[in-house]
């Protein structure tokens, strides 16, 4: 692919999520996406067919984009499984600061019955090996407690998708105080010791 062509689909993907995640998929049209990109709506369909092939395309290009554990994390969790639950909240956690869009990009994909998400699998596959090899690590040393790995990072996951996406209402639940460094810094010291083995 030339270099122009290459250029304008990762424009147009990049627009895309951001109208996506700001809109969903039902409040976005193509002619706004072509509009905010500032290309021909034709080119979109060349490239994608349709509003669900541009979603799909913006989700994969998301995960390949955002890695849900850095090289650094997973390398230091194999070598400190005592830290694992540490290091893997902290990088979720992070992940969302970073990429604010990640999670609405998620909550629309899971609420729309007709976009496939399939094509992030392969994506993923690479780090699963790794976490699945820090997590054996962290389990036959002691320093996770006795569930599975699916459980385990389900838990990680829900946290950090839960704490980003109910922001507004979270602070009025409970208290604005959790989303202050300190406050967040207590609450996740908290939720790892729900997974983590203390070794006092």
């Amino acid at each position: 692919m030339q270099e122009r062509a290459k250029a304008t689909k990762s424009k147009i993907l990049k627009t895309a999520i951001r109208i996506f995640s700001e809109n969903g998929f039902y409040g976005t049209r193509i002619d706004g996406i072509a509009a905010a990109a500032g290309v021909n709506k034709q080119r979109i369909y060349a490239y994608y067919n349709n509003k669900e092939g541009l979603f799909e395309a913006a989700l994969a290009y998301v995960f390949e984009e955002v890695s849900l554990f850095s090289e650094k994390t997973l390398e230091q969790a194999v070598r400190e499984p005592e830290n694992l639950t540490s290091l893997l909240l902290t990088d979720f956690m992070n992940l969302h600061d970073r990429y604010p869009y990640f999670w609405r990009m998620l909550a629309w994909a899971n609420l729309n019955k007709d976009v496939r998400a399939d094509s992030i699998l392969d994506i993923r596959a690479g780090q699963d090996r790794m976490i699945e090899k820090a997590f054996a690590r962290a389990r036959e040393k002691g320093c996770v407690k006795d569930i599975s790995l699916t459980a385990y990072i389900f838990g990680l996951m829900a946290v950090s998708f839960f704490y980003h996406a109910n922001r507004k209402t979270l602070s009025m639940t409970f208290s604005s105080g959790i989303y202050t460094p300190a406050g967040r810094e207590q609450l996740m010291e908290q939720l790892i010791s729900l997974f983590q083995v203390s070794s006092r």
